[in-house]
C-alpha cells in the first residue's frame, strides 16, 4: 500500500473520531449496533427461561400440600427425596396431612400463581425472540451467525423444564394410570382395550388407581399399540408402578423435544423470521410441558406425527405427509376435523394452477384415501365389528359437560328451568344440556366453516387449523381439559403471526389456573371455574374485535368525507 492511499484513509479516521467525539459531547450514547443488541436480546431470551424454570422449581414446594395434591407420583413414594422442599418450607403437617380443600384456598392459590407466573415468564421468552428475529431479519447476516443456537437453546431448555416436571412430585392428572391398564389389557391379559374395561379385570394391581374403570379406551390404535409396548418393557424391568409412571412420562418427554425440533425444522421452511419464536412458543409452554412430562399424555405422540406430516408436506413429499396425518389421527382422533381445510386448500391451489373440477376431484379422492388407508391399516388388528366405535359415541366426552363455558352456562340455566317452569332436576338437566350442547355445534360448525377462507395458501391453512382447534376448545368442548390447548399451541407455533398466537397463549395460560379450581368442587367459586380459564381469551378477541369494527367505522367515515 503507498503512502498516498494511507494518507487518503487519514480523513476517514477523523471524521469517524469527530463523529464519536461529538456523540459523547452530546451526553448521547452510541447506538449498539445489530451484534451487539442480538446478544442483548439473547440474554433476555435466555434470563426468561431462566424464570420459566424458576417458576416450574417452585412448584415443588406446594405441589405436594395437602389439599392441592390430587395424586401423589410414585416416583415421590420411591424417591422420598422428591418431598423434601415442601417439608422444609411447610413441614411434615403440610406435607402429610389430609387438608379439606375449602381450608387449603391459599395453597391452591399459590399453586394456579406459580403455573401462571411460569406462563408470563415464557411469555417474555417469547416475545425477546420476536425481537430477535426481527433484528435479524433487518441486520442480516451480522446478527445470524450463530442460527443453530436457537435450536440448542430451546431443546435444552425444554429437556431441563420437562425433567423438572416429570419428578413433580404430585400428577397433575390421573390419566397415566388409564394408559397403563389399557396397555396392561392387551400385553398381559390379552384381551382388546377397544372392547374391554379395565373393570373387566379385577385382580389386576393397578386397577384401583383407575377413575375410569368401566370405560373402554377412547384412544387410537398406534396409541394403544405403543402403550402395549410399554406395559411389556416395564413388566420385563420389574413391572413396579414407578417405573410404568417413569416409561410413559419419558416417551411423553421425548415426543415434545422431537414436537420442538419439528417446529424448527417446518419454519426453517416456510417462515425463518419466526423460526425461534414459534419454536420457543411450543418447546417452553409450560401448558405442554406440564402436560407432557408430568402428566404423561399422549396428545404429545399425536403431536409428533401431525408434525411430521406438516414437515413432509412442506418438503413436497405430499403423500407421505397425508400418511404421518392418518397416523396421527389413528393416535388421536382430533386432527380429523383438520383434513376439510387442508382440502380447501387443495382446491383453492389446484384451481389457481388451471386444473378443472375433474382433476381436482381425483386429487381429493386420492388424498382422502391415503389418510384413509392409514387409520384402517393400524386399526384393523383391533376391529371388532361395529361395536369397536362404541367407546367413542358413549365416552365421558361425548355425553357429559366439565370445565367448559357450556358447564358454566348450565347451572344458572337449569335453575330458571327447575323454578320458573316447574320442571324437575333430570329433566331441566337432560335438556338444558341437549340444548346447549345443540347451540355448540351449531356455532362452531359456523366458525369452523368461516375459517376455510384462510386456505388459500399453507402458512393459511395452519393458521385455520390452529382457529379450528382454538373454537373447539372454547365454543363446542363441553367436556374440557388443560391438555386441549396444547393442540393449538403447537398449531400456532407454525402458523403465521397474528392474533392467533396472543389468543392461544392467554388460553394456555388460563386454562392452568384449572388446577387451582379442581379440588374445590364443593365450593360456590367452583362453578365459575371455565371463566377464568377462558375469560382473559375472550376478552382479548374481543377487544380485537371492536377495534377492527372502529377501523371500519373510520374508513367508512373518511370514504363519506370524501365523497361529498
Amino acid at each position: 500500500m503507498g503512502r498516498g492511499q494511507r494518507t487518503a484513509r487519514r480523513p476517514k479516521r477523523a471524521a469517524s473520531a469527530t463523529r464519536k467525539g461529538s456523540s459523547r459531547a452530546s451526553g448521547l450514547a452510541p447506538r449498539p449496533g445489530p451484534p451487539r443488541r442480538a446478544w442483548e436480546m439473547w440474554k433476555g431470551v435466555v434470563w426468561a427461561g431462566v424464570g420459566t424454570e424458576a417458576f416450574l422449581l417452585a412448584l415443588f414446594i406446594v405441589a405436594p400440600l395437602g389439599g392441592v395434591t390430587q395424586s401423589v407420583s410414585p416416583l415421590a413414594r420411591v424417591w422420598p427425596w422428591l418431598l423434601w422442599p415442601a417439608r422444609t418450607v411447610f413441614g411434615d403437617t403440610l406435607v402429610d396431612a389430609s387438608v379439606p380443600p375449602v381450608a387449603g384456598w391459599p395453597q391452591l392459590a399459590l399453586f394456579a400463581t406459580l403455573l401462571v407466573g411460569a406462563s408470563c415468564a415464557w411469555g417474555l421468552a417469547v416475545w425477546r425472540a420476536r425481537g430477535l428475529g426481527d433484528l435479524s431479519h433487518r441486520a442480516g447476516a451480522s446478527a445470524r451467525r450463530y442460527p443453530r443456537l436457537g435450536l440448542w437453546l430451546a431443546l435444552g431448555g425444554a429437556a431441563v423444564m420437562g425433567i423438572t416436571l416429570a419428578l413433580l412430585p404430585s400428577l397433575p392428572s390421573d390419566d397415566v394410570f388409564s394408559y397403563i391398564l389399557y396397555g396392561r389389557i392387551s400385553a398381559l391379559h390379552g384381551a382388546n382395550p377397544l372392547i374391554a374395561t379395565p373393570a373387566d379385570f379385577p385382580n389386576d394391581p393397578f386397577l384401583p388407581l383407575v377413575y375410569w374403570q368401566a370405560t373402554r379406551s377412547v384412544y387410537g390404535p398406534i396409541w394403544l399399540g405403543l402403550s402395549d409396548l410399554i406395559a411389556r418393557l416395564a413388566e420385563a424391568l420389574g413391572g413396579s408402578l414407578a417405573l410404568y409412571v417413569a416409561l410413559f412420562k419419558l416417551v411423553g418427554l421425548a415426543a415434545h423435544l422431537a414436537d420442538a425440533a419439528l417446529v424448527w425444522a417446518i419454519l426453517g421452511r416456510i417462515a425463518p423470521r419466526q423460526r425461534l419464536a414459534g419454536t420457543l412458543f411450543y418447546a417452553w409452554s409450560p401448558l405442554c410441558l406440564l402436560e407432557f412430562s408430568a402428566s404423561a399424555h399422549n396428545d404429545a405422540v399425536m403431536l409428533l406425527f401431525l408434525l411430521l406430516g406438516v414437515y413432509a408436506i412442506t418438503r413436497g413429499w405430499e403423500a407421505a405427509g397425508l400418511a404421518l396425518i392418518g397416523l396421527s389421527i389413528a393416535t388421536k382422533y382430533t386432527p380429523v376435523a383438520l383434513l376439510p381445510i387442508y382440502g380447501a386448500y387443495i382446491v383453492w391451489r389446484e384451481r389457481a394452477n388451471g386444473a378443472d373440477w375433474r382433476a381436482v376431484a381425483l386429487g381429493l379422492a386420492w388424498r382422502a384415501g391415503i389418510v384413509a388407508l392409514a387409520v384402517v391399516v393400524t386399526a384393523a388388528p383391533l376391529w371388532a365389528g361395529p361395536k369397536t366405535l362404541g367407546a367413542l359415541l358413549f365416552s365421558p366426552p361425548a355425553q357429559q359437560l366439565d370445565n367448559s363455558l357450556l358447564d358454566t352456562l348450565q347451572w344458572p340455566l337449569r335453575w330458571l328451568a327447575q323454578s320458573a317452569l316447574g320442571w324437575s332436576v333430570a329433566q331441566a338437566r337432560s335438556v338444558v344440556e341437549t340444548g346447549l350442547k345443540a347451540l355448540a355445534l351449531l356455532a362452531f360448525a359456523g366458525l369452523w366453516l368461516w375459517e376455510f377462507r384462510r386456505a388459500r395458501s399453507l402458512g393459511g391453512t395452519l393458521s385455520a387449523w390452529g382457529w379450528a382447534l382454538l373454537w373447539f376448545a372454547a365454543v363446542a368442548s363441553g367436556w374440557f381439559w388443560p391438555w386441549y390447548v396444547t393442540w393449538v399451541v403447537a398449531l400456532a407455533a407454525v402458523a403465521p403471526w397474528g392474533r392467533l398466537q396472543a389468543a392461544t397463549g392467554l388460553l394456555a395460560g388460563g386454562a392452568l389456573t384449572l388446577y387451582g379450581f379442581l379440588p374445590l368442587q364443593a365450593a360456590p367459586v367452583y362453578g365459575y371455574r371455565a371463566l377464568l380459564v377462558f375469560g382473559p381469551m375472550m376478552g382479548y378477541l374481543g377487544w380485537q374485535a371492536w377495534r377492527a369494527w372502529q377501523t371500519r367505522a373510520d374508513a367508512r367515515a373518511v370514504s363519506l368525507v370524501q365523497n361529498t
